[in-house]
């Protein structure tokens, strides 16, 4: 091969390398995303509320995104949601995989060092589908009514996985009561529990403390939200706050979010935000959400992100409950 040859094929391998590059490396736009199905993983079994939520939302993204593609709901159950966690983590980071999660009970994951070199900070958070605070449920048997009754003795609690046992010890230390957990696997075993004496509370999100309440009316007693607030669908039980107990809000209660890894692209994360803003405005999706038994709370943006920030590093105050209650 002469050189001049030589010049002109090292000269064209490099333009296809530059192009290639350039291809590669461009910005997703708007206009071209989404380019292909959307994959959103539930890292729990089906029947569940994430799953619940999921596939009551899934259609309406479908519908708003202007593009004909399918949202496909895929159950990665495993490891407490660790598995489905980090399949959506470890994703191409093109918005066209994304999870259903709790920050809440991601933050717990992360500070008792359990995310090894993820960093939830960094991840894309996308929109909030509802905000669900906890609610205190005690047993009839127990006789405790009040706050006051538990204070300064040691209350047998249900112990529901590591997000809602760490927010149950977090709300035992503001009624300043020294916490006993017996593990049970779901609310349900853990509401008999509590009817049958054998335990004395149990505190998950108010949807799931209130369909025990009213399945077992007169052996469950709803004590309060954990909130500064009384929430509107059930007016009667009062909150935290007109209780005199002063709680860490930030690291209380349960919401379902969608998020894809971090460095998702502006525009196709920009896309994520206005598809999101139009399936919340949707009546048909908020009835949806309703039906159910999960009342939307739609939020995106900054506001979302000071959100799940705010629970991370309220979470890191209690890494002292977090370390006695050995979970790593």
């Amino acid at each position: 091969m002469d050189k001049k040859n030589g010049r002109f094929l090292v000269g064209g391998l490099l333009g296809f390398v530059v192009m290639t590059m350039l291809v590669f490396s461009f910005p997703v736009t708007a206009a071209e995303w989404p380019s292909k199905d959307i994959i959103l993983i539930v890292p729990y079994s089906p029947g569940g509320g994430y799953d619940v939520v999921a596939r009551a939302t899934a259609p309406y993204i479908e519908k708003h995104l202007g593009k004909k593609v399918s949202v496909v709901v895929k159950n990665v159950p495993g490891a407490g949601g660790k598995i489905g966690l980090i399949e959506m983590v470890r994703s191409r980071p093109d918005g066209h995989t994304i999870a259903v999660v709790d920050p809440a009970d991601v933050s717990v994951l992360q500070v008792s060092g359990q995310l090894k070199e993820m960093d939830l900070l960094k991840f894309s958070w996308l929109g909030r589908l509802d905000a669900l605070p906890d609610l205190l449920v005690v047993g009839v048997k127990s006789g405790f009514k009040t706050p006051g009754d538990m204070k300064g003795k040691t209350i047998r609690f249900a112990a529901i996985g590591p997000g809602v046992t760490f927010r149950t010890a977090v709300v035992a230390r503001g009624i300043g009561c020294e916490p006993r957990f017996v593990s049970y696997d779901g609310t349900s075993p853990a509401s008999i529990a509590t009817m049958q004496g054998d335990i004395d509370a149990f505190m998950v999100n108010w949807v799931s403390s209130m369909r025990m309440v009213r399945a077992n009316e007169g052996k469950l007693l709803p004590m309060f939200v954990a909130a500064s607030e009384r929430i509107s669908q059930i007016k009667e039980v009062p909150s935290s706050k007109e209780l005199g107990l002063n709680l860490e809000e930030s690291v209380l209660g349960y919401s379902h979010i969608l998020v894809g890894p971090a460095n998702v692209p502006a525009e196709a994360k920009r896309a994520w935000e206005e598809t999101l803003n139009k399936v919340f405005s949707d009546t048909e999706w908020v009835a949806q959400m309703n039906k159910a038994g999960y009342p939307p709370s739609g939020l995106t943006g900054e506001k979302l992100f000071s959100g799940v920030s705010a629970t991370l590093s309220a979470t890191g105050k209690f890494k002292d409950v977090i370390a006695a209650l050995g979970i790593k």
